[in-house]
């Protein structure tokens, strides 16, 4: 209830932090329930199996989580001690990036029912958008003679599918919100009442079988460094992102092609 609420050191956070720390944090906890009876019984050696049994972004927020959690036990004077201090998960461990799994993509596609689903999904798999360049996406964005299309000020052409997504959610848009004022491409009942975008926790309901939009848009850049050499450069250029996580992205690819037991899982057909 903190997180969510704050309190006098603590800001809110939103929902969707809510649910990745809780969500993550859970199994873990009922896993010492069963031989402990409160969390200041647990130990450094209980939370070091945490990290040994995750990799890559599911580590670094697992580490996070678990951090959260003790930090606030320990201020509320329920724990004597964190176990947690001597976890090492900051942003450069986050950086390793593997990529989705058949199983992962193939649940994804499958969970995408929804016109709003189908757009938000190709922008981050076809165009790597972030979670807030879709939500901030305008009508003036859209260029569909020219088949352009500028996410977060980058122009860029517009892709097949992504093309037909946004079609059909136009269409609905459309037959669904006739008279809105709103210039936003994605509205919702809220939204369509005023101007301003959707808030962030109508895109955190589009996360398919726990796979987020984010985790998408990674995949796909990790995907482009592995088909074009790990290139930085080329990274930056076609996602307009900064050279340092080009570079990690880059050299994560590197990491994939260089090691035979971690070779990127095969991929369906464009």
């Amino acid at each position: 209830m903190v997180l969510l609420d704050g309190d006098a050191r603590t800001r809110p956070r939103s929902h969707a932090t809510l649910r990745v720390h809780f969500g993550i944090v859970r199994p873990f906890i009922e896993c010492w329930a069963a031989t402990r009876g409160h969390l200041r019984e647990i130990t450094s050696g209980d939370v070091d199996t945490v990290p040994e049994l995750l990799r890559g972004h599911r580590r670094y927020n697992a580490i996070m989580a678990l951090r959260s959690l003790f930090r606030f036990a320990k201020r509320r004077g329920l724990t004597f001690a964190d176990p947690t201090r001597h976890l090492t998960g900051g942003r450069g461990a986050g950086r390793t990036v593997l990529p989705m799994t058949a199983e992962e993509i193939r649940a994804a596609g499958q969970a995408a029912v929804t016109p709003a689903q189908r757009l938000a999904i190709a922008l981050a798999a076809v165009h790597a958008a972030r979670p807030q360049a879709i939500r901030e996406l305008t009508l003036d964005d859209i260029d569909l003679p020219s088949r352009r299309i500028t996410l977060a000020g980058h122009r860029q052409r517009l892709g097949e599918l992504t093309r037909h997504a946004l079609l059909a959610w136009l269409g609905y848009r459309r037959a669904t919100w006739p008279d809105t004022a709103n210039r936003h491409v994605l509205v919702s009942h809220i939204s369509a009442l005023g101007t301003r975008p959707v808030s962030p926790d109508y895109l955190d309901k589009h996360q398919l079988h726990g796979i987020s939009l984010e985790h998408i848009r990674r995949d796909r850049i990790l995907q482009e460094a592995l088909a074009t050499g790990a290139d930085p450069l080329h990274l930056a250029l076609v996602f307009n992102i900064d050279h340092t996580n080009a570079m990690a992205y880059a050299n994560a690819a590197r990491n994939l092609l260089s090691s035979p037991a971690e070779q990127a899982p095969s991929r369906r057909p464009e």
